[in-house]
């Protein structure tokens, strides 16, 4: 109990034992995360919005956003500790091109992200394959098959199936018509 009411009352003051600083990092990180998660930062972040809207929107501190941006480009984006804490510092000190060089940066990690992007779909026989295998896979059916696969597409509204489907059978019916 009295080792409770130690830590208790060092939260108070701002002074930690050096055994509970890292708990107190992870902790500070876990709030920020719950105060702005990353899917949200990215959204206010490709807006142009300012240090100080952001702060106001989330609702986080100062030192609180300060934190989130450093861990955020950092970890995130992969800058060094350097060149993160330069952008933050600039950042809240209202610099315009710097909220656009973020802005960037954040754009071409999303834009990664999606080229990378595996696209996985379900198939009339039951089984999930990669967008790509798909598409080959249907090129080995007959138009009769892809009747059926359009109709398994159709009904259970899956209209990337259903698209994917469609251009095939358009293609082969379009081959068709140049070999006669």
């Amino acid at each position: 109990m009295s080792n409770n009411k130690q830590i208790f009352a060092s939260k108070f003051s701002g002074v930690y034992p050096d055994e509970l600083v890292p708990f107190e990092d992870e902790a500070n990180i876990i709030a920020s995360l719950l105060f702005c998660s990353t899917p949200k930062l990215e959204m206010l972040l490709t807006r142009n919005y300012s240090f100080d809207k952001i702060k106001s929107i989330t609702g986080m501190s100062i030192k609180g956003l300060h934190s989130r941006l450093l861990n955020y480009l950092n970890h995130i984006l992969g800058l060094s500790n350097s060149e993160a804490l330069e952008l933050v510092l600039k950042l809240r000190d209202n610099d315009y091109k710097t909220t656009i060089r973020i802005k960037h940066l954040v754009n071409n990690k999303n834009n990664q992200l999606r080229k990378h992007k595996t696209i996985l779909i379900k198939i009339s026989r039951g089984f999930v394959i990669e967008k790509n295998a798909y598409v080959s896979f249907l090129k080995n059916l007959s138009m009769n098959e892809l009747i059926n696969e359009l109709e398994y597409a159709h009904s259970t509204k899956n209209f990337v199936l259903e698209q994917l489907v469609l251009n095939e059978y358009y293609q082969k019916q379009n081959n068709s018509y140049l070999n006669l």
